[in-house]
């Protein structure tokens, strides 16, 4: 039986993998420059024999080849880590001061790797073929969308996509995994209140835009509706309320940053138009002026309906159906898998890392984040019995 293989071989190169999740949790790489981290997967995919191609200054990728006229499901890992300060005092912890692989690209990486090793002894069952992706930048930097743009999804075209994210809201061997949206579209904001300085005793001669920049932020609450619709949903947010460095100093501007999620394009623009109408509102009372710049980032991650469905089915073979869950409600998180998404159907799951063991819930882009490597055997399972199936098709 094919299951029985795949968890055998995943057992037999499951130490090698959590050897090299820990190197590259050792020598974390910001995006476009993980060199040390793509000289690792490239010599653990030589190792099995396939040809390797480089996109994206350090991504790379390579196709297993089953039998021919078949289609190509691909298999995507991101690899690069954060501007973070690791705050863990294990072995492997970054050795790189202020880097770190806080989301857990270094555990995507060995789980495709894993999948590599096991699909490769299994080649002879693939029914077409598996490219497996290996992608730089993804925090922020949009390396996907350079990958795409490079033809990745090319020689040999690409029919479907898997990819997954660790979650340590979920315990190792549980999955979750939802039909349409399932991450979304980001839009930051940037905006610029001018008013009039003066003197901290006197505001009366002053346009004072820190009162105006208060009143416009409590606007802003009432822009956003709820909604039942997960297509309708949206989150705006202000991170960051900048203005004056002296106490008797009333500043000459107030600066005001955050962050839009949405799912639907006509509710993002709503969302813009309406802050963009606060604004003008309340500048124009005042006697101050704005600016206000919006940036659109990775379009939201839309699981195709039937991919998900196949998705399930196989990983009903790896772990209990009582593991997957399909009710979570769509992340406000953003993931440049979307580009990907987009152009072929695509599924892409949350694989829990949160050991059994562990109260404290210690979430991604954290300092003292850490995954139960033990989720590594399962995402490999996961992976390569998706691929298997998905060609029987």
């Amino acid at each position: 039986m094919l299951t029985d293989q795949i968890r055998r071989h995943s057992t037999e190169v499951f130490g090698r993998l959590v050897y090299i999740r820990r190197e590259i949790h050792k020598y974390p790489e910001l995006g476009f420059n993980e060199f040390k981290t793509s000289g690792l997967i490239r010599s653990f995919l030589e190792e099995l024999g396939l040809d390797v191609s480089g996109f994206a200054k350090t991504g790379l990728a390579a196709t297993i080849t089953g039998k021919p006229d078949g289609k190509t499901v691909a298999i995507r890992a991101d690899i690069d880590a954060l501007p973070i300060k690791e705050e863990n005092t294990f072995e492997f912890a970054s050795r790189n001061v202020g880097k770190m692989h806080a989301c857990g690209h270094d555990g995507h990486t060995a789980i495709v790797l894993g999948a590599a090793y096991v699909l490769s002894r299994l080649k002879d069952f693939l029914n077409g073929s598996v490219k497996l992706i290996f992608q730089p930048a993804e925090e922020g930097l949009g390396g996907a969308e350079v990958m795409i743009n490079e033809g990745v999804l090319d020689n040999p075209k690409v029919d479907a996509i898997i990819g997954t994210h660790v979650s340590p809201l979920i315990n190792t061997g549980f999955i979750s995994v939802r039909k349409g949206p399932v991450m979304a579209e980001p839009t930051e904001f940037e905006i610029t209140i001018i008013g009039k300085s003066g003197h901290g005793a006197q505001p009366e001669n002053a346009i004072n835009p820190i009162t105006i920049g208060a009143l416009v932020v409590e606007k802003f609450k009432g822009i956003v509706k709820t909604s039942s619709d997960p297509l309708k949903r949206a989150v705006l947010t202000v991170t960051c309320f900048n203005a004056g460095n002296a106490s008797n100093i009333i500043p000459d501007s107030v600066s005001i940053r955050g962050t839009i999620r949405t799912f639907d394009k006509e509710i993002r623009t709503f969302i813009t138009d309406s802050m963009e109408e606060v604004l003008k509102e309340e500048t124009q009372k005042a006697g101050a002026a704005y600016k206000f710049k919006a940036n659109n980032g990775y379009p939201p991650v839309i699981n195709d309906d039937n991919l998900v469905d196949k998705f399930i089915d196989s990983s009903e073979k790896i772990i209990d159906s009582k593991n997957i869950i399909t009710s979570q409600e769509p992340s406000m998180l953003a993931e440049d898998f979307s580009y990907y998404s987009r152009l072929v159907p695509g599924t892409y799951f949350h694989l829990g890392c949160r050991s059994q063991m562990c109260n404290e819930v210690i979430n991604l882009h954290n300092s003292k984040f850490n995954l139960d490597e033990n989720c590594i055997k399962t995402g490999v399972e996961l992976m390569s019995q998706f691929a298997l199936d998905y060609l029987k098709y």
